[in-house]
Order: C-alpha cells, then structure tokens, then sequence
C-alpha cells in the first residue's frame, strides 16, 4: 500500500490498549481471535452499515482552570485527619493509602537499594522479543537497564532510563516510572514482592512497548484519590499527586461536611443499602472486562449510586473453581454459598474492616467472622486435618494461590468452598459473559449495555455477538466506544480505511476529547489522502489534540510529519524537536532532526539523532544503512563495526526492515 501515510496502520494495529509507543489500536485485542471468523466471511454485513458520514463538528476544546481540573467537592483525606486522628492513623499502614504513582524519594531508601541492588545481576528477558532488563542503583538514582545482545553475548541495544516514580503499595508487586515532559511512562520491570523477585509487568507479557507505556486514567482511576488533571485528557496529572486511596473514594465528596460537621452530609457506606455497600468495593475490586457508562468519566463514581451506572463490568461464566483472576474478588464472592444464603447482606466490610490493613489482623479476627454465621455448625473436620491447616477457617475454605496473571503474586479466592480444589494456571477465557449487574440480581438497563456486551464478547473470542449487534448500534448512534473501537479494528485488518475513519468518527461525535482516537483518526484520514469535504479533518483532529496537551508527542510529531512531507519544512522543524523531547518513543522524530542536521552539514548532530533513533528502533534499516555510511565516511572505525555486528544481528533474525521510524520519509530526504 503505497499511500502517503504507508505503514501507519501497522503502528496503529499492532499494540494492545494498555501497551503502546502510540495511541492504542481500536479493537486490538479481537484482531488475532478473530483470524477464522475473517476467513469465514463474517466481516461481510460490515460493509453495509449505515454510518453517519457528514464531516464532524466538533466543540470547543474545554479549558483548563488555573491550578488544574479537580472533582468537585473533592478536599483531600488531610481534611479528615483533626476529627477522625485514630481511624486516619491506622488507615495510613493500609495499603489501599500508598497504591498511587510516589516518588522514589518518599520510599524507604535502604528498602530500594536492597531490592536494585538484588535484581541487578538478574536480568529478565522478555521471551518474544529477545530484550532483557535489570534494574541499576548507582548512588540514590535508580534505573532500568534495557539491552538486546547477539549470540556472542555482544549487546547490539543499549538503554539506561531513569526511573523517578512508583506505583502500587509493593505488598504484592510495584510498577516503576519515569516522567518525560508533561507525561508518565512506564518501564517493563515490576518489583514482586511475595516472590522477592524482578520480572515483566504483566501488560508486558504478550507484547513489549518497552518504555513507550503512559500513565493513563484508566489506572490511575482505581489507585489513587482523583487527581488533578488538564481538561481533555486523560494521560496529563498536575502535581501533587495523591498517594494512595483515600477517604473520599469511600465517602465520597467531603467538602460539605468538612463545613457542616454534620454526618447527614457525607456517605457513610455502612448505612448504605448491601447493593450499594457492595458498590463502593466494586468500583474497583471488579474492573475486568470493564466498560464505561455512556457520558461517564472515569472519575465519577460517587459511592450511593449504583456502581453500574458508571462502569459495566462483565464476568466470566461458567465460573471456574479452581483458578481465578487478580480483580475478581466481589465476583468470586457471589459464587459463594454463604452470600447465597445470606440474600446478599454478606458484603466486603462483613469481614474486612476498611480502615485496617488485613495484614495487620490476626488470624483469630478472621475466625470469629466466620463463627458470628456459624456458630450453630461447628467444624467438623478432625483434629489431624485442622492442625494440618492451623486450625483456621480462612486456610481450609478460602485458598490462596497465583491469579492467571501475573502469576508472581499470591491472593486470596473469595470463593468460599467447601473444600476448595487446588489452584489450577492458566488463561481466563470465559465461554460466554454476564453483566456484574445481572449476576448479582441488581439489572441496571441502557441502551449501551448490549452493545458494550457485544465488544468485551469479542474481545474474549465471541465476535458473532459483535456481528450481530454492529449494524442495529451504527444506525442507532448507541454511544458504545468499545463496540465502534472493536469494528475500526476489523475494518483495520481488511485494510478498509474509509471504514476505519467511519467508525472513528462516530466516537468522536459522542467523545470530541478521546485523545487515541483523535490520533487514529487523523493518522487514517492523511492515510486516505484528500477526501473532499473530509480533506481538512486530518487537521482538525491534530489541532484539536494538541489544543488539549501542547505537549502531546503523537500530535506533534504527526502534524510535524504533515508539515515535511508538504513541503513545509522549516514549520515542521519545532514540531520534531518538541516532539522528541516529549515522548521518549518518537523515533521518527529523532530521524527528522538528523535528516534536517545533514542538510546543514553537522554531520555529528546527525549520527547523534541517528543513534537515538536507532536505539528506539534497532532494527530500522534504513537507520543503519545511513549510521554506516556516516561511520565510514568518518573512519571510526569502532562504531562502524558496530553497526556491521547489528546488521549481521538481524540478518539472522530476516534482516532488518524499514520501521515507522522512516517510512514516512518522501524518497528525495532518502
């Protein structure tokens, strides 16, 4: 496909939501699942369906207020601490209260340096890639070290990042950032702390973004109180960021009552009805296969509401006894006998106190949990078999074991049975799936939910469903994001661009702000070339980006590429360099500046960008052909050879090939 924007769609549909060097694919994770159900024919009624395809119109970009966008009513859990001195003390050892994106600075400096230090020896290499990582301390910076090496052991990439950030509580395992610019990146190399071990983050298992992965709201929204944020996105978090959950994720607002003192004016989740109890858990603790709400944002949730108004999580059915997943906590719940018969009383805080670590009670707590239903039934195991699992409750009936993933972490399954099996490994594919809702005798309709049903359905393996509800959504205009992401990427496999730009566009008509899908649509409408009243939208869409985050390296390095390949060079040049210095990904920009530092004889400044180019992509053959060629001409001989050593490297891998990094390039800067 020789088109302006050749190769793009390979950047655009080879990465899956949570993993990406650029906005995600839409509908990524259908596209392999969906390979015999292509060959069978099932794309074919897509190819009908009744778009709305007038140019968009979009709003004004929304503003952000001075010192950032904050929820409001939103004070902060210090505005807690003078009257609630014991509750705030104690929740503080909780590891809910420290899960949220914290400066290496504010952690236990000796406990840092041991775990480095321990894992530097011990790189982990991510088997379908072939590159390996370790962690490196010198002094107190601390740093992920990337390489690929040949057969000789000889390292063909190199990359030391510095790591600034960590996240989650490190009680089961602790993700590590970096900050570039206005953005949050994250490494490959998570800390596990049961297994006093480094390895991948699970994200990372499939496919590795290496260091391209940005913070998003998705995640942040379940481990931290909501921070504050530019208006539009939802990768931009203006400091201070909160360290952990705090007291109004629970409570919900508190400004009020922090005015009024009265307890009428702020949630109190005990006295909530069990449903809505039960909610204030699921927010969270249920987020698989989980979905927004139409006009819900992903800081919204106000605890009293019913969770499903703003977020559809679906379960997987049959449940299966013997192996679980990390977030399935309230749904292996529900399978139990005991919430069964208690009619749906039995919720989390029935046995777990909110405002105290549970590694902090003793196992007697959790015994006379379980006496306070059953008194009137007392074990009757024998002695041996009791003694054999310390003579607990929680060790015979609630095993502990590895989700499906990550597999280096120990949880327990709230499935309370009988006699639980043993825990068994493996995938969660669900053979079909249910609304948390519906499950749980709590039916929350909406015109989204059969939609949205369809697109988690395909994802796991079902596209029939999708296929069936599609065209009835299309015409309806059902604001169903992942419904219309999940058709863009089987459009996406058929190459069928103005398809693409459809189903695109139709998100935009109901979320003008979706930062991804402004770059997919911009990117596949300049794939498309001049389209007639659609001609100017590439623009409007990147305009529109970078009104929401000026410094957002997908749009500057997109309307810098649109810039150069229309003769614009010079306007293209800031926008390149920007770029550059805002993701630390943006190998095409890097190779700009080097095609720009050649043209004006700093042949030095060049290799320099070059060099950078090519240890984001180091296979990129056109970046090696240009490095050796430039070493030749320069006689240093050292770095030559060790181009040659990596040209020989991929030889042996199928040779290298031109990357996103060059492909972009007109053939006359060749």
């Amino acid at each position: 496909m020789q088109l302006l924007w050749v190769g793009i769609l390979a950047l655009l549909f080879g990465c899956d939501r949570c993993g990406k060097s650029a906005p995600p694919a839409a509908g990524t994770l259908a596209a392999s699942a969906d390979a015999s159900a292509s060959a069978a024919g099932l794309h074919e009624p897509l190819s009908a369906l009744k778009w709305d395809d007038t140019p968009l119109d979009l709003p004004p970009p929304p503003e952000t207020p001075p010192g950032g966008l904050a929820e409001e009513g939103y004070v902060g859990s210090d505005a807690c601490k003078d009257c609630h001195k014991d509750l705030y003390t104690s929740y503080a050892r909780h590891s809910m209260a420290r899960t949220g994106l914290r400066k290496l600075s504010t952690l236990d400096t000796k406990w840092l340096a041991r775990i480095f230090d321990a894992g530097s020896s011990k790189p982990v290499t991510h088997a379908r890639s072939g590159f390996s990582y370790r962690p490196v301390r010198k002094g107190s910076d601390y740093f992920v070290e990337e390489r690929l090496v040949d057969g000789d052991g000889v390292a063909i990439e190199t990359w030391l990042q510095p790591v600034t950030h960590a996240y989650s509580a490190g009680s089961y395992g602790m993700a590590f950032f970096f900050q570039q610019g206005a953005h949050f990146f994250q490494v490959p190399l998570d800390y596990y702390a049961g297994a006093a071990r480094w390895d991948m983050d699970p994200a990372y298992v499939d496919g590795n973004v290496r260091f391209a992965k940005p913070m998003r709201a998705f995640c942040i929204s379940c481990h931290t109180d909501y921070p504050k944020r530019r208006a539009g996105t939802d990768d931009v978090f203006l400091d201070p960021l909160p360290a952990g959950v705090g007291c109004e994720r629970c409570h919900g607002p508190g400004a009020k009552h922090v005015q009024t003192l009265r307890a009428a004016d702020i949630v109190n989740p005990g006295r909530l009805p069990d449903a809505r109890q039960l909610d204030v858990c699921v927010q969270c603790h249920e987020s698989n296969h989980s979905t927004l709400r139409a006009d819900r944002g992903e800081f919204s949730f106000r605890p009293g509401e019913p969770v499903s108004g703003y977020r559809v999580n679906f379960v997987g059915e049959p449940a299966e006894p013997d192996r679980f997943i990390l977030l399935a906590h309230p749904e292996r719940m529900v399978d139990s006998a005991c919430w069964k018969a208690s009619g749906g009383k039995l919720v989390c805080t029935s046995c777990h106190d909110p405002h105290k670590s549970s590694f902090d009670q003793p196992a007697s707590w959790w015994d006379d949990k379980c006496k306070a239903c059953h008194a009137d039934k007392p074990c009757t195991e024998t002695q041996q078999a009791r003694a054999a699992k310390n003579d607990h409750c929680i060790t015979c009936h609630m095993r502990t074991g590895p989700p499906t993933s990550p597999t280096l972490v120990t949880i327990t399954d709230h499935w309370i049975q009988r006699r639980p099996p043993p825990v068994r490994p493996g995938s969660d594919k669900p053979a079909r799936l249910v609304a948390w809702p519906d499950l749980v005798g709590d039916p929350s309709p909406g015109p989204d939910l059969d939609a949205a049903m369809a697109a988690a359905m395909a994802r796991e393996g079902h596209p029939e469903d999708a296929e069936r509800i599609a065209p009835l959504a299309v015409e309806q205009r059902v604001h169903s994001p992942e419904l219309l992401e999940w058709l863009a990427g089987r459009y996406g496999e058929r190459r069928e661009l103005a398809n693409v730009a459809r189903a695109l566009g139709a998100i935009l008509r109901f979320e003008p702000d979706a930062q991804e899908t402004l770059h997919q649509y911009a990117r596949v409408r300049l794939d498309l070339g001049p389209a007639g009243e659609h001609e100017s939208e590439p623009m409007l869409a990147i305009t529109r980006m970078l009104a929401l985050d000026p410094d957002d390296p997908s749009a500057l390095e997109t309307e810098a590429m649109y810039l150069f390949r229309t003769g614009q060079l010079e306007q293209s040049r800031p926008l390149f360099a920007h770029a550059a210095a805002q993701g630390p990904m943006s190998a095409a920009s890097h190779v700009a500046l080097a095609v720009f530092a050649r043209r004006d004889g700093h042949d030095a400044d060049a290799i320099g960008e070059l060099e950078t180019a090519r240890r984001i992509e180091p296979s990129d053959a056109w970046i090696l052909e240009q490095l050796a060629t430039a070493y030749a001409r320069s006689g240093d001989k050292v770095h030559a050879e060790a181009i040659e050593r990596s040209r020989k490297f991929f030889a042996s891998k199928g040779g290298a090939a031109p990357t996103n990094a060059t492909r972009w390039l007109p053939n006359r800067w060749r």
